[in-house]
């Protein structure tokens, strides 16, 4: 004869206890909140896009914090961002990125601050065109650096023969360009926009703004593969602010040097008013990323034989959490150009 057994009657909220404790983590919570990201400058045409989105709450918006980090130097930066140390970085030129990734680590360009070259070549008081400078000397930052790559490309571009008719010199920083163009050592020397207008105040000639003569992206978005992968909407989040940052600091001049001061940039605002005039042309519209302009950099690697011909900029550039972020932001109605 079976015995009856009443039915055990279990209380809803140990179900629902011990349903999380094997249930594995929705998404959502594995998301990051907290970002640590890391600049190289502390010039406004690298740091405004982000001081916009700080100022105007579009991180906030996406439910992150932001804690920004300078770190002076790329390749100082690809190291905090390869070791886990920080989450994204801002960097100028794509070579750091291109020569990390060739040799097999797990880092890729996300986003484009600037399609263009921020910088202004400013010739001597005898040296005022591009014509001019042939047989002469022109300072860069060091061999190797954007700096030489970015003068290169642009002798090239006006039938100048950077190996022959010119002597490309490696000067140093800013301080030291500086000086060797005032004591006549170098013809002419390329400066970042609020130093070229400090320059130019002085009577040092603008030779050319390589924001409206040279397409090859200097300011560039940088995160590790992991993070993308583990954080998707994470990353999708950060790019949608930052979107936002740079489309009102690229169409709001009045609005974005605002934004600037009031999330800590500092500088005088004559020179701060007019070195924008010289960056914004280089400022995409929503850190859509030049690939052409990405390419001519590796195609120079490839020929100094720092990367493997077999490298292809496609290994490079990951523009999936872009394009989720852009095509919300369209459908937001919050991206219109």
């Amino acid at each position: 004869m079976k015995t009856f057994r009443a039915p055990v009657w279990i209380p809803l909220w140990f179900i629902i206890g011990l349903v999380s404790l094997v249930a594995p983590p929705t998404a959502a919570s594995q998301e990051k909140r907290l970002l640590r990201v890391v600049f190289v400058s502390l010039s406004w045409n690298s740091e405004i896009p982000v001081r916009v989105a700080l100022a105007r709450g579009f991180f906030k918006a996406q439910g992150l914090q932001i804690e920004p980090i300078f770190i002076r130097g790329g390749p100082a930066a690809m190291a905090a961002l390869i070791s886990g140390d920080v989450d994204f970085a801002s960097i100028g030129g794509a070579q750091a990125v291109i020569r990390s990734k060739a040799r097999g680590l797990d880092v890729s360009i996300i986003g484009s601050i600037s399609n263009q070259t921020n910088y202004v070549l400013l010739g001597n008081k005898q040296t005022r065109t591009v014509e001019s400078l042939k047989g002469k000397i022109i300072g860069i930052t060091g061999a190797g650096a954007f700096s030489e790559f970015a003068v290169k490309t642009f002798l090239n571009k006006h039938n100048v023969d950077p190996t022959k008719d010119v002597i490309l010199r490696a000067v140093g920083n800013t301080t030291m360009r500086a000086a060797a163009l005032e004591k006549g050592l170098v013809a002419a020397a390329p400066f970042s926009p609020e130093d070229a207008v400090r320059l130019m105040k002085s009577g040092y000639p603008l030779i050319s703004n390589f924001a409206e003569s040279l397409d090859i992206p200097q300011s560039i978005v940088v995160t590790r593969g992991e993070v993308v992968e583990k954080y998707p909407e994470t990353s999708k989040r950060f790019l949608k602010a930052l979107i936002l940052g740079i489309h009102l600091a690229k169409t709001n001049k009045k609005e974005a040097i605002k934004a600037g001061y009031e999330s800590g940039l500092q500088g005088d605002p004559e020179t701060v008013n007019a070195a924008y005039d010289l960056y914004q042309p280089a400022l995409t519209w929503d850190l859509s990323i030049a690939v052409p302009g990405i390419q001519l950099m590796l195609d120079d690697d490839i020929r100094a034989g720092l990367v493997d011909s077999k490298f292809t900029v496609d290994k490079v550039i990951n523009n999936r959490p872009l394009k989720r972020a852009q095509d919300e932001l369209k459908a937001e109605g919050l991206l219109k150009r």
